[in-house]
């Protein structure tokens, strides 16, 4: 058997193998031999059947089956002889299969890029300092209360804070918007999702009333040729309720699962939580720092077959009720992005495994169960969760997460931080009022 290797990209070969003719030749003998001692033919008995009747009948596929082997086979010895890696099926090119001929085919196949001396001057990172207050306690404690809420019809009129379900339509340029009207939409007043004088124009109506609200869209409108222009909605009030806050007892507490019902449990307990959660995005936050630079200090190819597959991955994180639909319902902005993000975190995850390699870390054991020990000890049943996520598929996960962090220490040895005070809704993002 002949090899020829052709380096095509860093990431993908070409090869050019070619069998002798006799190999195919004793496989085919095999296989029609196989098809001889089975067939079932008119007039003969199994397996007595002459071999040019055979040969006749199921040659092709005796032929088809046999150069299939071949390949196969072939292929196989001649990445393991190359000492090649694929990281993906191979695509084959048939170029000679003509019967008593030497076997001539192409396999295309992707391999992992080769990385010598990652570059890591990191430089400029911030790191933000948050203390997670009382307010930012009461903050989640009200979103509880707000989730157990319970929504009672009224007859009265509507206030601020009530939820209303609503219809309405829409009059522009004198024209009513029959096609786009809008049916029983709940909207709760105060919530500012609609525009400006929406809401406000809603207070005092009760069930069964209709108001025309004549307002105008705000200059930022996202439909540009009716930014800032008038408009009237003609609404119709279908139902008013009014919020039954429940109250913050020791019920309510039990309900939320802390045992003990008491509030200074439930507020260590959100205080813990809030601290985790704080200690994770700040820690997120500098690894977008370092490994931005690293991505950026490092251009590297990387394998198409990785890319859609992490595509993919993302695409069932935001979609996870279309992962097993087509992905081409979706816009090609929306793919494109899909694809960029997935080509930085393919590039990302080759080059943090190939600095642990070059660095030789191994992920810390006692910084692994430290880790498993942490995120059991946000749920009710801490040991049971810690069994769990000790079972070796899901420790693969955790040992990858903990190399990470391994790496970020690495990289950010000798590296000037900054530290940066911010409060902990701005760490989130949350814009206050």
């Amino acid at each position: 058997m002949q090899v020829s290797v052709e380096k095509v990209s860093n990431v993908e070969r070409r090869l050019t193998i070619i069998v002798p003719a006799n190999t195919v030749e004793a496989v085919y003998a095999t296989q029609i031999n196989q098809f001889a001692k089975k067939a079932n033919i008119k007039g003969f008995r199994p397996g007595k059947a002459p071999m040019s009747f055979i040969q006749q009948r199921f040659g092709e596929d005796a032929r088809r089956e046999a150069i299939s082997e071949v390949i196969n086979q072939s292929y196989n010895e001649a990445i393991t002889k190359e000492n090649l890696k694929p990281i993906s099926q191979p695509r084959i090119e048939p170029k000679v299969m003509t019967p008593e001929q030497p076997l001539e085919f192409v396999a295309s196949i992707e391999v992992l890029p080769e990385i010598e001396n990652i570059k890591h001057d990191i430089q400029g990172i911030e790191k933000l300092v948050v203390d997670v207050t009382p307010r930012d306690v009461d903050n989640v404690t009200e979103q509880l209360l707000k989730q157990y809420t319970k929504w009672n019809s009224v007859e009265r009129a509507a206030t601020d804070k009530d939820r209303m379900v609503i219809g309405y339509v829409t009059i522009f340029d004198g024209v009513e918007d029959t096609e786009h009207k809008i049916e029983n939409y709940t909207l709760e007043l105060g919530s500012q999702v609609m525009i400006p004088g929406f809401e406000a124009g809603l207070i005092g109506a009760k069930s069964g009333d209709e108001r025309k609200l004549s307002l105008a869209y705000p200059d930022d409108f996202n439909v540009k040729e009716r930014a800032g222009k008038p408009v009237d909605f003609v609404v119709q009030i279908k139902q008013v309720f009014e919020a039954e806050v429940p109250e913050l007892n020791s019920k309510f507490i039990e309900r939320l699962g802390v045992k003990s019902g008491l509030e200074q449990d439930l507020i260590q307990q959100v205080t813990q939580t809030l601290e985790l959660e704080r200690n994770r995005l700040v820690a997120e936050k500098i690894k977008e720092q370092v490994f931005r630079q690293l991505l950026e200090q490092n251009p590297i190819d990387v394998p198409a077959s990785l890319v859609a597959r992490e595509a993919k991955n993302i695409h069932d994180e935001i979609y996870p009720q279309h992962q097993h639909h087509d992905h081409h319902q979706h816009s090609n902005d929306e793919m494109a992005a899909f694809n960029d993000i997935a080509k930085k975190r393919v590039a990302l995850g080759l080059l943090i495994a190939e600095f642990a390699k070059q660095a030789e870390l191994k992920a810390d054991k006692t910084r692994v169960f430290a880790r498993i020990k942490e995120i059991a000890s946000t749920y009710e049943n801490p040991n049971e969760v810690m069994e769990w996520l000790s079972s070796e598929d899901r420790l693969a996960g955790i040992e990858a997460q903990v190399m990470e962090d391994q790496v970020m220490d690495k990289l950010l040895e000798g590296v000037t931080v900054t530290e940066k005070s911010v409060s902990y809704a701005e760490l989130k993002g949350i814009r206050t009022l």
